[in-house]
């Protein structure tokens, strides 16, 4: 009997183990289902060690008007080549705020686009300069066509001493004239091109440059795309050949001292200027990231926000 009653309680014991057991599998497949463990990692810059003083304020611009207007190519440019250094500037460093011309807030693709990218950051309109004086640093990258009111407002805050990195903004609309020479850094500049990646050297010292600051005359494989002409900033990387570039200017000649340069960087008034003159599959070629260490476009944020680039 008392054997009977000992299997008994160790049935009972064996029975709630396994209950016990089922229990807190259930739970956990419940708790965990769609946690941190089946979401996929964060970036290696957004892991990064805990971030000391303030985050560095980059402005991205979306422009409604370059995304929808005047094109030299079969269709519109959208928004994907204004988003292409969002990646690359996504850094514990950093917080990112979408720019925007106003009244696009709700217009077309960019809602979806502000939430893709932007969710949770209220978008600052470019041509409210309260707004814009909380940047530290604009970056204005495939902006071809861009309002009047629009350049004026950025023209400003750089006189004011914000950061600039771009692209040639409003190359299309309103084109070269006075104010766009002035943002891209030249005299008077035109638009060149290349459709295949050219021979470009390395013709200055700067940290931009990273490992390759000062070597002076090493070349690589970059595909121009960019402002030509009288640069009145300092040059970092020039295409060697100009007869490989293409101008679209019926009426220019590319003449002595006249280049395309990938990469210079340049001032107005306080503010500093990086201009980019490159296109790649990648949004930085591979030289030029591997001599930043994957870092290019946080370290042109941080050196016009006046930070050490780490």
């Amino acid at each position: 009997m008392a054997d009977k009653r000992k299997l008994g309680v160790l049935a009972a014991i064996l029975l709630f183990l396994v209950t016990a057991g089922a229990a807190v599998f259930v739970l956990k497949s419940y708790l965990w289902s769609s946690g941190s463990e089946d979401m996929p990692a964060a970036p290696a810059s957004e892991a990064a060690g805990p971030v000391t003083g303030p985050q560095i304020q980059v402005g991205i611009l979306l422009s409604d008007f370059s995304a929808t207007g005047p094109h030299r190519q079969a269709k519109p440019y959208g928004y994907q080549t204004q988003l292409r250094a969002v990646k690359a500037l996504r850094d514990p460093a950093i917080h990112l705020i979408p720019v925007i011309e106003p009244g696009t807030a709700r217009k077309g693709q960019l809602p979806r686009i502000l939430e893709q990218n932007f969710a949770g950051v209220a978008p600052i309109d470019v041509t409210n300069l309260e707004e814009m004086r909380k940047l530290d640093v604009l970056s204005a990258t495939a902006a071809a066509n861009l309002p009047e009111d629009v350049i004026k407002a950025i023209t400003q805050r750089v006189r004011e001493g914000m950061g600039f990195i771009q692209r040639q903004p409003g190359y299309i609309t309103p084109g070269y004239n006075a104010e766009t020479n002035d943002l891209c850094g030249f005299t008077d500049g035109v638009f060149g091109w290349s459709p295949n990646a050219v021979e470009c050297e390395v013709v200055g010292s700067h940290p931009l440059l990273g490992d390759l600051s000062g070597q002076i005359n090493k070349t690589m494989m970059l595909t121009p795309n960019g402002t030509v002409g009288q640069l009145k900033g300092i040059p970092l990387l020039r295409v060697r050949q100009m007869r490989q570039v293409m101008v679209v200017a019926a009426d220019h000649t590319v003449s002595t001292g006249e280049y395309l340069y990938p990469l210079y960087i340049s001032q107005l008034g306080k503010g500093k200027i990086v201009g980019i003159g490159f296109t790649q599959t990648k949004d930085v070629p591979e030289a030029l990231d591997a001599a930043n260490q994957g870092r290019f476009y946080v370290h042109c944020a941080e050196w016009l926000a006046g930070k050490p680039l780490n």
